[in-house]
């Protein structure tokens, strides 16, 4: 055995785990709490202001109570026990007692930066060695663009991250009612997280097919799935979103409400990009790539034609593709190592591809890039790489006071002479 292996053996292994753990929990308190305490991106942060203040006056009418509340009702939770745990601290004495609800906005997502990291430890350990865990944790933490995201931008990328890399990992454990679950907290926690369903399902299609579990687990997980939905949404009045017919009855109201306010979310930004550097950010005469070091952007509509086709059409169609091969692929192979490669591909193709991306789509990738490119010293610059390019991506928006605009179609092709605005990406 080599001395480097050595290092990382038995309880040498929990030692340097540990470190890690601590040394990144302790950066992002250092970050979010001392350096850049009450500062972060002023839209997002304002927004969960509000949606608390709904929590706290409305209660579970709180969608009612503030029309942009447009996260689902798992992160409706995450605010409630902030409002909890911010009122205790207020009856403490000293400097703690200053700690309300509002000033504790960067902490849910500070605390699931280090979820993940734990899980890349257990899976890396589980499934290819303890360095590579080791390697794929300190990743993780590291790599600029996760902390960035959370302790700097006070955004809650990684809520979602947490429990979507959870349900890939459950599952390929050949834990589908444990994934189905996790699959669940990440589709009401942000909308991004119905993504990891194009890995869940072919996998376990695959899995009954090779007779790696037997058939009557996909009921029992569509079972899991459906009571961890109606345990978590159903407290909240989603029904709000819901057509008047279904409103009313119980899950099924819920369910058609969380529908509705994806779409409704969906609808808020239909341009080729917002503000994400990726290859829409090159569409139009006046782009966003060349147009943004001015101080301004346009957000020009995603109906904007390239060769006679929607750009919607092509950029969607593009992912659906990728998402097809994915499934027929996973499918047939399914190993850790090719489901987790599959995932990774998945996201940063929802980054690349479509329209309608924002700047931070990208954050919930590194959770499982860090993993699969760990192995390789090659990869790991990679990933470091690819990490420093999105932290460039966030901190333009985040330090410039953009004037961001949308146009019409007519004035896409010579957008910079008209346009109305559409809001300010406002400084820290």
């Amino acid at each position: 055995m080599s001395r480097a292996s050595q290092l990382i053996e038995g309880r040498r292994f929990w030692f340097w785990a540990a470190g890690l753990l601590v040394a990144g929990l302790a950066f992002r308190l250092w970050l979010g709490f001392f350096v850049f305490f009450n500062q972060g991106f002023t839209w997002d942060m304002a927004s969960f202001g509000d949606w608390l203040t709904a929590i706290q006056t409305s209660g579970s009418r709180a969608y009612f109570a503030e029309n942009s509340f447009n996260y689902p009702p798992a992160f409706a939770d995450v605010l409630w026990v902030l409002l909890q745990v911010g009122g205790w601290l207020q009856t403490l004495p000293g400097a703690l007692g200053t700690l309300g609800p509002m000033a504790l906005l960067k902490l849910p997502a500070i605390v699931a930066d280090i979820g993940i990291a734990v899980t890349l430890l257990w899976a890396g350990r589980k499934w290819f060695s303890p360095a590579t865990a080791l390697v794929a944790a300190a990743a993780y933490l590291f790599v600029p663009v996760t902390w960035y995201d959370s302790a700097i931008w006070g955004q809650v990328d990684s809520l979602s991250a947490l429990p979507m890399l959870l349900a890939v990992l459950l599952v390929i454990d050949r834990k589908p009612e444990w994934s189905a679950l996790a699959l669940t907290v990440a589709v009401l926690m942000k909308p991004q997280g119905a993504l990891v369903l194009l890995v869940l399902l072919p996998v376990l299609i695959g899995q009954v097919v090779h007779k790696e579990v037997r058939w009557w687990r996909m009921l029992t997980t569509i079972g899991a799935g459906l009571g961890s939905f109606a345990v978590i949404a159903t407290p909240w009045s989603l029904e709000k979103y819901a057509p008047e017919q279904v409103a009313n009855i119980p899950v099924v109201g819920d369910f058609a409400g969380l529908v509705g306010q994806y779409v409704s979310t969906l609808g808020w930004f239909p341009v080729v990009s917002a503000n994400a550097f990726n290859v829409w950010a090159l569409a139009g005469r006046n782009s966003i790539a060349s147009t943004i070091q001015n101080g301004y952007v346009f957000w020009i509509p995603d109906g904007y034609r390239i060769l006679g086709i929607p750009s919607a059409l092509i950029g969607n169609g593009l992912f659906l593709l990728l998402a097809a091969a994915i499934f027929w692929l996973l499918i047939k192979r399914h190993s850790a190592t090719q489901t987790l490669t599959a995932y990774a591909l998945l996201l940063v193709g929802f980054y690349i591809l479509p329209t309608r991306v924002h700047e931070r789509y990208l954050v919930q990738a590194f959770a499982v890039l860090a993993i699969v490119w760990a192995p390789k010293i090659i990869d790991r610059i990679a990933v470091a790489a690819l990490a420093l390019a999105n932290t460039i991506n966030l901190h333009a928006i985040l330090v410039a006071d953009l004037n961001v605009q949308s146009i019409d179609l007519v004035s896409a092709e010579s957008a910079g002479s008209g346009g109305q605005s559409y809001h300010s990406a406002f400084a820290p």
